[in-house]
Parts: structure tokens; C-alpha cells; sequence
């Protein structure tokens, strides 16, 4: 109990609090930005925190992941693009209030739950990791074969009334998933000689492509002279 007391105390601090506040400014600012994302800010000021103690380096790499996670809903509102790959949901409702004229209570509302979600994930996993750690570890094929199959069924759960232009778009990110070296015996696949293929897509850069260029393509049709 007094070990948890001095964790809560030192993470309370003034100068901790402050450092976490400026690690979520500049992760919202990586995440807002698509194609810069929470990693790419951890990845940068990680020599930052060298210099710092161990709880103060911590929790400006907890500020900064957890502002860039939520960054990405910036731009998936206002701009149909999503920031992070986790900000794609958002762009299927958010974009579509911000062109009502409901931008600003998109992004609170974004803000907000995000805000909820996270202190919720991390009860959950200060709570119940180790349960589902060790429910992890006894995974076999079998139950990764089921959990994949789930994921698939889960297009024609978003498909809704289209369930051909779902299916389509499952097989397409199928198709995707499996170019570059396999997870189990790292066997080449599809990637036609070129070894730039080995490593696959990034999920980030399919997201880019998808949404990004459309968006960037539609808004040079529209715009006026």
C-alpha cells in the first residue's frame, strides 16, 4: 500500500504533470498530422528523455503516445483524413457532422470519449493484464485461426446494406495483408522479385493512400475557381 501511495504521489507532481501535459501538446500535434504518428513523436523525443528521471521520462513517452493516439481524430473530422490508424472509425461519423456545420461538437465529443476510453483501458489494464496474459500465452493455432476468422466476419458487420462493395474492400485488404514475408516461416510472398516488398505495407500508409489521396483528389474536383 505505501509503495502505491509513493507511485501516485511522484506521478502527481507538479513537474511531472507539466511534463505530461506538454508530451500530449506534441503528440496531438504528430497526431493531427496524417502520416506522422504517436511512434514517430516517441521515436523523436525519446533522447529527450535521457536527460530526465525515470518517472518524468516515462510519462512524457506516456503523454506523447497517448496525444498522438488521440491526435488523429483532428483530421479525421475536419479533414476526412485520419491521422492514425485508430482515427478510422472517426472519419465515418466525424467528417460527415463537421460538413453539417458540426465540427466543433465533433471534436468534443471525439475528445471527450477518447479521454474516457483511455483512463478506461487503463483500469483494465492495471486491473486485468495479468489474467489475460496468461490467458494469452496458452494460445494455439486454433484460437488465432478463430480470431481471424472473426476479423473477417466483422465486414459484414461494417458492410451493412453494401454487402458486395464490403466484400470487395475485405478482399482487397486480404490481399493486401499478404504481400511480404510470412509471420510463421517468413516465406516470400508477392512481392514479384523486388525486395521492398519483404516487409509488407504499413497499415498507416494503406490508410493514407486510401483516404488521404481520395480526399486530396475530391477536394482539386470541387474546389472553385
Amino acid at each position: 500500500m505505501e509503495a502505491i501511495l509513493a507511485g501516485i504521489s511522484s506521478v502527481f507532481a507538479i513537474n511531472v504533470l507539466l511534463v505530461i501535459a506538454a508530451g500530449v501538446i506534441v503528440g496531438i500535434i504528430f497526431g493531427a498530422i496524417p502520416g506522422m504518428t504517436a511512434t514517430m513523436a516517441i521515436a523523436l523525443c525519446l533522447p529527450i528523455s535521457f536527460a530526465l528521471d525515470p518517472v518524468m521520462g516515462i510519462s512524457l513517452l506516456l503523454g506523447l503516445y497517448v496525444g498522438g493516439i488521440s491526435g488523429g481524430l483532428i483530421s479525421a473530422i475536419l479533414l476526412n483524413m485520419p491521422g492514425t490508424p485508430s482515427s478510422v472509425a472517426t472519419v465515418f461519423d466525424g467528417h460527415p457532422m463537421a460538413k453539417k456545420g458540426e465540427a466543433t461538437k465533433a471534436l468534443n465529443v471525439g475528445v471527450i470519449y477518447s479521454f474516457l476510453g483511455g483512463l478506461f483501458s487503463f483500469l483494465c489494464l492495471i486491473f486485468l493484464s495479468p489474467s489475460i496474459a496468461r490467458i494469452a500465452i496458452r494460445f494455439s493455432s486454433f484460437e488465432y485461426f478463430a480470431v481471424g476468422i472473426f476479423s473477417i466476419t466483422l465486414v459484414s458487420g461494417l458492410a451493412g446494406k453494401n454487402m458486395v462493395k464490403g466484400l470487395i474492400g475485405g478482399l482487397f485488404g486480404v490481399s493486401i495483408a499478404m504481400i511480404g514475408a510470412a509471420p510463421i516461416d517468413s516465406y516470400r510472398r508477392f512481392v514479384f522479385g523486388n525486395p521492398d516488398f519483404d516487409t509488407g505495407f504499413a497499415l498507416l500508409t494503406v490508410l493514407i493512400g486510401v483516404y488521404t489521396v481520395a480526399e486530396i483528389i475530391t477536394s482539386a474536383e470541387n474546389r472553385t475557381a
